[in-house]
């Protein structure tokens, strides 16, 4: 058992250090789970099914994750296309179950709420106040955009600065999700449907081209910050 995990992580160690293998190994697992969702969606027991994937998805993170083996985008582009697909190709009840099927186990696994009372405050303000976002911008194609795109750049800044997790804690795009659709139900509006076609279409932009851009911009960044010593 030491053998093959010694192994693992050599292999995890070399990959991890030449960016456009492991940003392509990772494009063909995020492909493999959505057709593995296609696959499901066939199935009867498409929910059971789906909550099984949602959980072992969730589990996987939480390992890959806190051991730095996947970034916060790697982990975005798990979830990403088969949530939009969801939205272009279910409608009404039953889009809604497939949702929460999908979506509720990896939020669940993934939201550590038991790092501390001062955490689960900090995350209740920044949710209620993106949320409240969400509910002025619906109406409008722009603040839609606008506020994907500022979720979308808080979730890789702070993924990239703090430890594993935390960016789940205080801007998660799945927990906004599911509150979102709760909104929908509640209010019985589809503009909250059509706000989160615009949410996932930008997380999915920033999943995948997210991290090529900051591997691209990361040299002229530390450069241009980087103290000029006589």
């Amino acid at each position: 058992m030491e053998f093959i995990t010694t192994n693992f992580e050599n292999l995890i160690y070399i990959y991890e250090h030449i960016f456009w293998l492991k940003e392509c190994l990772t494009l063909l697992q995020s492909a493999l789970v959505f057709l593995l969702v296609l696959w499901i969606l066939r199935r009867k027991q498409k929910i059971e099914f789906l909550l099984y994937l949602s959980a072992c998805i969730g589990i996987a993170c939480v390992y890959f994750g806190d051991n730095e083996y996947w970034s916060d985008n790697d982990i975005l582009k798990f979830i990403a296309p088969a949530s939009l697909y969801f939205f272009y190709n279910t409608t009404g009840k039953e889009r809604n179950a497939i949702l929460f099927a999908f979506l509720t186990p990896y939020s669940i696994i993934s939201y550590e709420f038991y790092r501390g009372l001062e955490f689960a405050i900090a995350s209740i303000l920044s949710h209620s106040l993106v949320i409240f976002s969400i509910i002025i911008a619906k109406n409008t194609y722009y603040l839609s955009l606008f506020i994907s795109v500022v979720v979308g750049l808080l979730f890789n800044y702070i993924g990239a600065t703090t430890s594993p997790g935390t960016n789940d804690l205080f801007i998660n795009p799945v927990l906004l999700t599911l509150a979102t659709i709760w909104l929908e139900i509640y209010k019985k509006n589809p503009l909250y449907t059509n706000f989160l076609k615009i949410f996932w279409i930008t997380l999915i932009c920033f999943a995948y081209f997210g991290s090529w851009l900051f591997c691209v911009t990361q040299p002229f960044i530390a450069s241009f910050f980087q103290p000029n010593h006589p």
